[in-house]
């Protein structure tokens, strides 16, 4: 015993202690920067499943901070619920998007999961990735007693190594009393750090055990290309419109009267017109899955904003018909506060036989003309585009359906965008009825012509 005390004041022992209170500290400080952004509103999860191998493995701890729907990008790891298990969490990569949702895939996995996953679902972005902190936790989970027993008994080997070394004034000169004074007095702190770096692991833990868990549907071992998929920019009606920094844009989500809320960088609101009907289904489209259904005889949306003779611009209309009368779908004229107007131009059209018609005038009317049919029950997204450089273009449901580069000039005229209703007359192939009747929603004015990437976006986003 005597020849232990003498060697715990040896300079040894003090590097067997410093060595020792290094490793309690940096697992302490590695517990802690797994469990300290849940202060920040991030999450901690313990990976339980080989899906993302090689990339993380089961027991990494991954940390994942929040991320705005319109913020998610291809290649990223995400934190969702599990659409399989209720109650459980899923940690993969977000590969594309699909109808119905966001599509995800374990590294490892030779396919993507089956199963979409809700915008509304994701947790959160991988931030940062600890690994193997979180072994125990997964030794648990399976059972497995022995490895567990092994990780405790080496961390009491390091605590207790970690107080091996003793200063001369940390022990007892003499375990008798010095005649006329009282027995020396062990120092109250001997120890201290040692216990301390503990008492903080052993907190920690605690926090880490009680965090939540993630795992997969698969564990396959084969590897994939990451961050090599296409996908959609936006994931909302909204977020597209405000994405391209939409001028104007309509959601017509509206319960009753006659304001159309208007979203865009222009906010002054519309004025529903005439027989509106509120509340109606519209495009899946998140939360504004609905339209207004507008009667096709007196029922149309008009904007107050006066615009000057815009030379490059995108107009774009969600709507839903199987009328044939025809009718004006979006466009632009003279017309103040919703009157017919005298003067018409950058405007979209349905024909009688349902074919959507783009147009501008600059002294003669130039047209473009899809070859489907559109007047089918089912929702369509148009998007019409026009510049100097890229001519006229007219695009349904993401794709290029009609154009003509040499369309490069359009009226110059004071007016106001609008959408149901507007004369049609001195156009082609004019309808039986000025008045559209069907449903429309997400109405957007754009100050650019958009690209066809963005507009396939645009539709994908409520696709």
């Amino acid at each position: 015993m005597t020849a232990f005390r003498g060697w715990r004041r040896t300079r040894s022992a003090l590097v067997v202690s410093a060595v020792a209170r290094t490793l309690l500290g940096t697992l302490l400080l590695l517990l802690l920067a797994s469990v300290a952004p849940a202060l920040a509103g991030w999450e901690t999860t313990v990976v339980m499943s080989g899906s993302m191998a090689p990339t993380i493995s089961p027991g990494d701890v991954a940390v994942v901070r929040p991320v705005d729907t319109a913020d998610l990008r291809p290649g990223q790891l995400l934190l969702v619920d599990d659409p399989d298990t209720p109650g459980r969490l899923r940690l993969h990569r977000l590969v594309a998007v699909q109808a119905g949702g966001l599509q995800l895939k374990g590294d490892a996995n030779p396919t993507a999961d089956p199963a979409l996953v809700a915008p509304g679902a994701v947790h959160g972005v991988g931030a940062l990735r600890l690994p193997d902190l979180g072994l125990p936790v997964v030794w648990a989970a399976e059972g497995r007693w022995q490895p567990l027993a092994v990780t405790g008994a080496v961390l009491a080997l390091v605590v207790a190594a970690a107080g091996a070394h003793r200063a001369d004034d940390d022990e007892d000169r003499s375990d008798a009393p010095v005649p006329g004074s009282r027995r020396a007095r062990r120092p109250t702190g001997r120890g201290t750090p040692a216990a301390t770096v503990l008492g903080g692991a052993v907190l920690a833990v605690g926090a880490l055990v009680g965090s939540s868990t993630t795992g997969a549907l698969f564990s396959a071992t084969t590897t994939n290309d990451a961050d090599s998929f296409a996908a959609a920019t936006y994931f909302t009606c909204a977020s597209a419109a405000a994405g391209e920094s939409a001028a104007q844009y309509l959601p017509m989500q509206e319960y009753s009267g006659r304001t159309a809320a208007n979203n865009g960088t222009f906010s002054t609101d519309g004025t529903y017109a005439g027989g509106v009907t509120y509340r109606v289904d519209g495009p899946a489209c998140g939360s504004a899955s609905r339209a207004v259904r507008l009667d096709g005889s007196s029922g149309f949306v008009w904007t107050p904003i006066q615009v000057t003779s815009p030379t490059a611009f995108s107009t774009q209309l969600w709507f839903n018909t199987s009328t044939s009368r025809g009718g004006y779908l979006i466009g632009f004229g003279n017309g103040t506060n919703g009157d017919t107007s005298s003067s018409k131009d950058r405007l979209v059209y349905l024909t009688n036989s349902g074919k959507l018609v783009f147009g501008v005038y600059n002294g003669a009317v130039n047209t473009v003309t899809s070859s489907a049919s559109y007047n089918d029950g089912n929702w369509h997204l148009v998007t019409a585009t026009f510049s100097r450089s890229t001519g006229a273009r007219l695009y349904v449901d993401g794709a290029l359906v009609a154009a003509n580069s040499s369309y490069t000039s359009a009226e110059s005229n004071t007016g106001y965008f609008r959408a149901g209703y507007d004369s049609l007359s001195g156009w082609p192939n004019a309808p039986t009825s000025n008045y559209f009747a069907g449903s429309i929603a997400h109405m957007a004015v754009f100050t650019t012509a958009l690209s066809a990437a963005e507009v396939s976006a645009q539709y994908t986003a409520a696709s």
